[in-house]
């Protein structure tokens, strides 16, 4: 029986370290760690937050208290550069 493993460069994206992500659980009204979560609450949070960009509330008011506010702005302003990055190529491309 032969195994064929992918043996992807150390330099790869897919092979870089990567910071551990926080997710706001309405239920649980707390911060958890997206590796904590199941694949079907990871599903389920990832359609929520694609809800919520289509709509154009990337956060909800019920989950702002008030004290973040240079953490959203830093958000924000992190969103608004990769959207210029993004529009940037495509016009460069048409």
């Amino acid at each position: 029986m032969s195994v064929d493993f992918l043996d992807l460069p150390k330099t790869d994206e897919t092979q870089q370290a990567t910071p551990e992500e926080y997710y706001f659980s309405k239920s649980k009204q707390e911060w958890i760690m997206v590796s904590d979560m199941s694949d079907m609450h990871v599903r389920r949070a990832f359609k929520r937050i694609l809800r919520m960009i289509r709509l154009g509330q990337l956060i909800e008011l019920s989950d702002y208290n008030g004290t973040d506010k240079d953490m959203i702005v830093t958000e924000i302003e992190s969103i608004e550069s990769h959207c210029a990055k993004l529009k940037e190529k495509i016009l460069s491309t048409s």
